[in-house]
């Protein structure tokens, strides 16, 4: 068995190349090292928390990131810190 950490490390998730990010948006995509999704930062203007991850653009597209919840604090924060000008959201599921 693969542990859900190795799935969901950040390292996995993004590859930041200067103005873009290699986005991996499912353990799928992590686990077998896809190319995934390239993504401009200027092109992200909001950040959710929510059930899942998302990455939304200027044309309101959003781009969902599958992660476990136990692993879904550490990639949020990598996820600021990468897109550092987006606005950033989080909704409370546990209410």
């Amino acid at each position: 068995m693969i542990p859900v950490e190795f799935l969901d490390k950040s390292e996995r998730t993004f590859v930041d190349l200067g103005d873009t990010v290699q986005v991996r948006t499912n353990s799928y995509s992590r686990f077998y090292n896809t190319n995934g999704k390239l993504i401009k930062k200027s092109d992200i203007v909001k950040i959710q928390k929510a059930g899942c991850l998302t990455l939304f653009t200027h044309s309101d597209n959003a781009i969902d990131i599958m992660v476990h919840p136990s692993n879904k604090d550490t990639i949020f924060e990598t996820t600021k810190r990468i897109f550092s000008e987006a606005q950033v959201v989080e909704i409370d599921m546990e209410s």
